[in-house]
């Protein structure tokens, strides 16, 4: 993955403090894109005209909650990492988030540098996924200028060097 990407982060909680505060804290490296949100609505409107590739939601907000934004979300993207924070931890949310893929249920309230990790982690998973895509594509390219000229003509016959290849 190129150096100069920066990973865009979403921060979604009602509460516009916990907002301000994350925002503040996790804009120290420079690491990220951050934008935030206090609505789930707000989030997934924001998300449809600039995808994120780290979602970090509270799950108790008033209108669409963070299970509803992640399944949202999910119905038009499954690239997305979900970091769900909440102050009302129980094990049947816990579990929702996971099934739907959250990479990681934090209780509120948390310690900062704990989060951080788990942002951080996170983080990595993106990095080598989008890495692990781009040399894919390579690969593919590689391949088709492989294919192209596997085969050459000279003195009008074509000569197969497939063979000189394992696909």
């Amino acid at each position: 993955m190129k150096k100069d990407h920066k990973i865009r982060l979403l921060i979604v909680d009602d509460d516009k403090e916990i907002r301000n505060i994350l925002s503040i804290f996790l804009a120290e490296g420079g690491e990220f894109i951050i934008d935030t949100a206090g609505t789930g609505e707000e989030a997934f409107s924001k998300h449809i005209n600039a995808s994120y590739d780290i979602v970090v939601t509270d799950i108790n907000m008033p209108g669409m909650n963070g299970i509803e934004l992640i399944k949202q979300i999910r119905k038009r993207e499954d690239t997305v990492e979900f970091i769900i924070i909440t102050g009302y931890a129980s094990v049947d949310t816990a579990i929702d988030a996971v099934r739907l893929g959250a990479f990681d249920y934090v209780v509120k309230p948390f310690k900062f540098d704990e989060l951080k990790i788990v942002i951080n982690n996170a983080k990595d998973k993106v990095i080598l996924r989008k890495t692990n895509r781009e040399l894919v594509n390579k690969l593919k390219d590689v391949y088709k200028e492989i294919d192209r000229y596997s085969k050459i003509k000279i003195d009008n016959q074509t000569l197969d060097l497939t063979i000189l290849f394992d696909k």
